[in-house]
């Protein structure tokens, strides 16, 4: 249970390697993207590039409604003590609710269970509800760098992170 904005919103979360579900929830989170002509590299993954990546080292998570349905997931690998997630999802008629929140919390967690000392994602500069999110959530921009998008356009790319280990050491 997490109580957001005085409303108490249940999201049932689980680990996950349903590719179909993932994808689906994906597609719909950054179909945003496409239409705004900024396109993500998201809208180029297939059911079967994402259960690959599941397949090769990849965890996920998937979060459901009061009702069962799935609204939101997220990817993440641990690699060498740090935990990199990516596609954070909610589906666009579920965003505000608390959701994002919940996973960050969820990926929180797994880090401290799994002795992860940090957390970290990647998320393009210009988009601020993102930045604020993860920065309200404490995480810190530590890099930037430019890349580009799949239309050939660039763009910048924020790397954040939260550190975790504090939180390791209160619960031993």
């Amino acid at each position: 249970m997490y109580i957001y904005d005085k409303k108490v919103i249940n999201m049932q979360i689980e680990l996950s390697k349903n590719a179909l579900v993932i994808h689906n929830i994906m597609l719909q989170a950054y179909l945003e993207y496409e239409q705004a002509g900024v396109p993500s590299s998201a809208s180029k993954e297939t059911i079967d590039t994402v259960q690959q990546d599941l397949e090769n080292g990849a965890t996920a998570f998937i979060g459901y409604d009061q009702n069962g349905k799935p609204v939101a997931a997220v990817r993440f690998q641990v690699i060498e003590n740090v935990m990199h997630f990516y596609r954070l999802s909610v589906l666009p008629e579920c965003r505000g609710k608390g959701f994002a929140k919940q996973l960050l919390k969820a990926l929180e967690v797994y880090a401290k269970q799994n002795t992860v000392r940090e957390v970290r994602c990647k998320v393009r500069k210009n988009v601020e509800r993102n930045i604020r999110l993860y920065t309200n959530q404490g995480y810190q921009i530590f890099e930037e760098e430019t890349t580009k998008l799949i239309n050939g356009d660039d763009t910048i790319v924020v790397s954040m992170k939260k550190e975790v280990n504090q939180l390791i050491d209160l619960l031993s």
